[in-house]
């Protein structure tokens, strides 16, 4: 990533203390980055190496415009976003767009050089069993926070070019891995077969393409630190059954008799295929993930097996 003879970058995220945010961190201090990492409630993880937590929030101009100026950022990874009650369908999501593009506009002010920031597959029109791809995958998003970030990924490439900023717009498609959201799916299975519980899924006939969290992490740090521009899918390339990875966890958990798929409905409407174009992830910066499936849900369970095994 850099050389004994480059100068250390700065690198300013946001967001840093979420589930995608705390693996970027950890993977760019050991990358030899300066990190400065903003918050906004609870304690900051513990990361070792050069890594400043600041508590800030991104919503508030002069908070971050503080950090600009004082740390000056040649990079910036911007992940924060509403992630509150509902935020799929919260208006909530229409003020981040605003909120981002301030950010944007601070941080080129300050000098920084380089921008990637995090939309997602939820931009894509999801219509046709197709892989989604950048520049040809019409964007018609089916929630409030699809269409938010839909609608700043459009404004983006043309922002950064005025502002004079190299930036690329990361589009991760399905994560699971340590500190996800215990409602969300692989963690929900997980929780459920290690208290000994049924696990309640849909059919699991769905189609979805997943990441564990430090495979998407290393993916942004590569590509934060390139100079590749505009969209970039964050995916395998390969989706896969949802059965699959609810079988995986049961398998390595020796509990596939608690596994009930079929006892939730699936949502109306829910497509039979997500998958990532990983063409330019995979040819133009050459990533390629470090987990399997098999791997990375071992990994999962025995960070869920740590937290349990805390709060007995």
């Amino acid at each position: 990533m850099m050389s004994s003879k480059q100068q250390k970058p700065t690198v300013l995220v946001t967001g840093a203390a979420g589930f995608i945010g705390r693996a970027c961190v950890r993977q760019l201090a050991t990358a030899g980055c300066r990190v400065i990492a903003t918050y906004r409630s609870g304690p900051p993880p513990q990361v070792s190496g050069d890594v400043t937590w600041i508590n800030a929030d991104t919503t508030d101009a002069a908070e971050i415009q503080a950090v600009l100026d004082q740390h000056r950022p040649s990079h910036l990874l911007a992940l924060a976003w509403y992630m509150g009650p509902g935020n799929q369908q919260a208006l909530e999501n229409f003020l981040w767009v605003q909120h981002s593009i301030d950010l944007l506009f601070a941080f080129a002010q300050a000098g920084g050089q380089r921008v990637t920031f995090c939309g997602s597959c939820m931009e894509y029109d999801w219509s046709k069993p197709i892989k989604l791809h950048e520049r040809e995958t019409p964007l018609t998003p089916a929630t409030e926070y699809g269409a938010a970030k839909a609608g700043l990924a459009t404004a983006f490439e043309k922002m950064c070019g005025a502002l004079d900023l190299s930036g690329a717009w990361a589009r991760p498609f399905f994560l699971y891995g340590p500190g996800e959201n215990p409602r969300r799916l692989a963690a929900d299975v997980v929780i459920s077969l290690l208290q000994g519980r049924e696990a309640l899924c849909t059919h699991g006939r769905q189609k979805r393409d997943f990441l564990h969290v430090d495979d998407v992490a290393s993916a942004l740090v590569v590509l934060l630190n390139s100079d590749l521009e505009g969209p970039v899918n964050i995916g395998s390339g390969t989706a896969i059954p949802l059965s699959d990875l609810i079988l995986e966890i049961a398998r390595q958990i020796g509990a596939e008799d608690l596994v009930r798929l079929g006892a939730r409905e699936a949502r109306p409407g829910d497509p039979p295929l997500v998958e990532a174009d990983n063409t330019r992830l995979r040819t133009e910066l050459g990533w390629s993930p470090k987990f399997t499936l098999e791997t990375g849900v071992a990994d999962t369970i025995a960070w869920w097996r740590r937290e349990i095994a805390k709060e007995t």
